[in-house]
């Protein structure tokens, strides 16, 4: 991992990953673009996403922007519907075949 992945990561790992220590966060760079373009946050709960966790994802993923000066994109899901509903989708494929697990 580069550095700028790695001190994006350290930040996401402090904003994000924070709020629920049992979440699965996964990064999805895009390719064949320059690290500034938009960055793809997936964040996997093991529980039923609320409202309110939207709004802590949310918030966590402004200062993780506003720090990196990245943009991000940040999806919240349920871990056990992830798995179920999206496996046959190519955003699932692209998830797990190139996403970075943190």
């Amino acid at each position: 991992m580069d550095k700028v992945k790695k001190d994006i990561s350290e930040l996401i790992k402090e904003h994000i990953h924070s709020l629920d220590k049992e979440a699965e966060i996964m990064l999805l760079f895009p390719q064949g673009k320059k690290i500034h373009e938009e960055l793809q946050i997936f964040v996997f709960l093991p529980h039923k996403v609320s409202y309110s966790d939207e709004k802590q994802y949310l918030d966590a993923s402004y200062k993780v922007e506003l720090e990196s000066q990245q943009s991000v994109s940040i999806y919240i899901y349920y871990k056990e519907n992830w798995h179920k509903q999206f496996k046959n989708t190519p955003i699932y494929q692209k998830v797990q075949s190139e996403g970075i697990t943190l």
